[in-house]
């Protein structure tokens, strides 16, 4: 060290040492001079010198000790070989091989892993919903997901038997369902529309089934996938109805009614009709087989081969097939006339089959409709009509029946002593409106005639007949209970005491008259059920002041010629018993009768048609939860001088229509016409004369 630093510390030792000595006190201490600048200058160097030797210390610890902490014989040296060209050579090599076994493992990734029915995406889109009969289009969507081509595509589809093709875009390459393409390039994608239609039943469901088989380039198998879908049709777009008897005599002409008519959503024109033998439960139960049945089935031709009424087409082809050339909007029928030869069971069934041809060779069924009759044979033969109608049909309350009994001994011999009954099952008739001519002993629902009140019962000889008539009313509306059955059902039954002379005796014959009336159905006629209409009513009316004396209608009342005095009309439609269809109320105005553009309805709307001057009033369906609804409008007259002293008609009389939804029967009421005498208007004044 310096020598000026070994003789601070020197003088500082002995400075020390004399204070130990001496015993320095605390005053003497705090008068130690401090350490100068040079002194803390040296201090520091001092300091950073004793720093470094540590670290080389350190330094050199680590140089003669290996990892483990032992000391190292730094005598002996190791000396390692250099690595030659061989390790590096076989180094390079090994990664090389790593690294093209990575990238075969992205590829195979990428390029192989995908090939499967997941690399390419497959679908089939259409309408969920359509009508029979309706063009519309499948899709079928196809694309490549891959990265690398596809090839030797196929696309086959499976149409519902059902289905009619038309068309497809691109063109189909085999039949009308394969299409075949050599390359789809990656990530591409494609599309075949197919064109074609339905032709079922109302909510029968089509399923399409598609079919998609690939080979991808980089690969060697062949990959498929498939999808579906599936349409429901909607409806047929025509409505049918039905007029027939539920009950048959042998040998006793009878006819099928079948009403139709094309709805406002309408693509078939036309359809065959077959009419044929039908029982489900044929093959289970001891029945007569169905060749017996039709056998049994005599169709009567109408005279000519072809019937033609307003525009329609009807062709006879053979017996048991019509064909029905066309379908318009208004109402048509078709009359199949028939008999049964013979009473082959209680029991025999009809099916009706309404058919769809696009091409006039292949048919497809949309509609159906299976009638059982009752088959009844007997030697007096009984036929009723009702209302001029042998078969069953609505009617309203508060209506009228009117009945026509025919019988005709259609035996081998006379019969003596007959009993006619007729038995009137019903709820809601009035039995105080009874008008019977003949005076028929009435008891509890039936009436009687005997010898007693029609002298040919008496003895009635073969192919003999007579008539009957009586006529009773149907008791007005009353609350709707839905424990009552809303219909009459009615039919004629017959009994015998005796037989002429040379002709076997009831008792010969093992059967007594009172056990032959009751025989059944045998000794019944046809039967009639008229089930009663919903109970649908329009209320109309015309008036310048409301229920609350409010006017609601402006200008002179009594009118006035030359000025313009306006009326509010009022509509209120009820209904109770059944849901209804198509209601529809309208008037035509008067040529003097104003329409003022001011209308409301609760449901529906209501239009002026200013073409033919009529105001409509549309509603459609109307539930049976809605028992009230109503409308109201405003017109205008402006008298002029050939109208005074007149009373002017405002309304000629409104019409509601509507079809009967559970009877399906066709619903009409017209109203009384009114005129300014405001007949439902207690407060309006005047006459209703015009006055000048």
């Amino acid at each position: 060290m310096p020598k000026s630093k070994t003789n601070n510390k020197q003088s500082n030792s002995d400075e020390i040492k004399v204070n130990a000595e001496n015993k320095s006190s605390v005053a003497e201490f705090i008068r130690r001079p401090l350490p100068d600048d040079k002194e803390l200058e040296d201090f520091e160097e001092q300091v950073q010198e004793k720093a470094r030797e540590e670290e080389i210390k350190e330094s050199l610890s680590e140089i003669y000790h290996n990892d483990k902490g032992s000391a190292v014989n730094v005598r002996k040296f190791d000396i390692k070989k250099k690595r030659g060209f061989l390790f590096w050579f076989f180094s390079i090599i090994l990664t090389i091989a790593s690294l093209a076994g990575v990238a075969y493992a992205i590829y195979y990734y990428y390029y192989q892993i995908s090939a499967d029915s997941e690399a390419v995406e497959f679908s089939i889109e259409g309408k969920d919903e359509v009508m029979a009969g309706e063009d519309f289009f499948w899709t079928v969507n196809y694309k490549n997901l891959e990265r690398v081509d596809i090839n030797n595509i196929e696309i086959k589809l499976t149409y519902p038997e059902n289905f009619i093709f038309l068309d497809s875009e691109p063109a189909v390459y085999e039949r009308n369902n394969i299409w075949r393409f050599d390359l789809l390039a990656a990530r591409r994608s494609g599309i075949i529309k197919i064109k074609g239609k339905l032709i079922g039943q109302a909510d029968e469901t089509a399923v399409v089934l598609a079919d998609l088989t690939y080979t991808p380039a980089n690969f060697s198998s062949e990959f498929k996938k498939s999808v579906s879908m599936e349409s429901v049709i909607s409806g047929i777009g025509v409505e049918f109805s039905f007029v027939h008897t539920s009950s048959i005599l042998v040998g006793k002409e009878n006819e099928i009614i079948i009403k139709y008519k094309a709805k406002e959503n309408n693509y078939l024109n036309s359809f065959r009709l077959t009419v044929e033998p039908y029982n489900e439960q044929n093959e289970k139960q001891a029945l007569p087989s169905l060749s017996e049945q039709a056998d049994n089935i005599e169709f009567i031709a109408p005279p000519p081969a072809t019937v033609k009424e307003k525009g329609l087409a009807l062709e006879y082809l053979k017996p048991g097939v019509w064909l029905v050339n066309h379908i318009a909007e208004d109402e048509q029928a078709v009359k199949i006339k028939f008999q049964f030869k013979e009473k082959i069971d209680s029991n025999q069934d009809i099916n009706l089959k309404f058919e769809n041809s696009p091409d006039g060779e292949n048919y497809y069924l949309f509609a159906e409709k299976n009638i059982s009759f009752e088959v009844i044979k007997s030697d007096l033969d009984l036929n009723l009509i009702i209302n001029g109608k042998p078969t069953d049909q609505g009617v309203d309350f508060g209506q009228t029946l009117h009945y026509s009994i025919v019988y005709a001994n259609k035996g081998e011999t006379e019969m003596k002593d007959i009993v006619i009954m007729a038995v009137l099952e019903s709820d809601f008739l009035d039995w105080t409106s009874l008008d019977d001519k003949n005076n028929g002993r009435k008891q509890g629902n039936t009436i009687s005639w005997s010898k007693e009140e029609i002298l040919e019962l008496k003895n009635l000889a073969k192919d003999n007949e007579g008539a009957i008539d009586f006529s009773i009313k149907l008791a007005p509306q009353a609350s709707v209970d839905l424990s009552k059955d809303y219909w009459v059902k009615s039919y004629i039954q017959y009994s015998i005491s005796d037989f002429s002379a040379g002709s076997e005796s009831a008792e010969e014959a093992g059967e007594s008259a009172d056990e032959k009336a009751m025989a059944g159905e045998d000794t019944r006629s046809n039967i009639i059920i008229n089930k009663i209409n919903s109970d649908l009513k329009l209320n109309e009316q015309a008036r310048y002041f409301n229920d609350d004396n409010m006017a609601v209608g402006t200008g002179p009342m009594p009118p006035k010629v030359g000025e313009t005095t306006s009326f509010k009309v009022y509509w209120v439609v009820t209904n109770n018993l059944h849901e209804l269809a198509d209601l529809q109320v309208a008037v035509d105005l008067p040529s003097y009768v104003q329409w003022d553009n001011k209308s409301r309805a609760s449901v529906g709307a209501i239009q002026y048609n200013s073409n033919n001057h009529q105001v409509v009033w549309q509603v459609g369906r109307l539930p049976i939860a809605v028992y009230r609804i109503d409308a109201e409008f405003n017109i205008s007259v402006r008298p002029s001088q050939i109208d005074k002293n007149k009373i002017m008609v405002l309304l000629p009389g409104s019409i509601i229509t509507a079809k009967d939804s559970k009877i399906e029967s066709l619903l009409s009421q017209t109203t009384k016409a009114k005129t300014t005498k405001l007949e439902d208007d207690e407060i309006a004044e005047g006459d209703g004369r015009v006055v000048e």
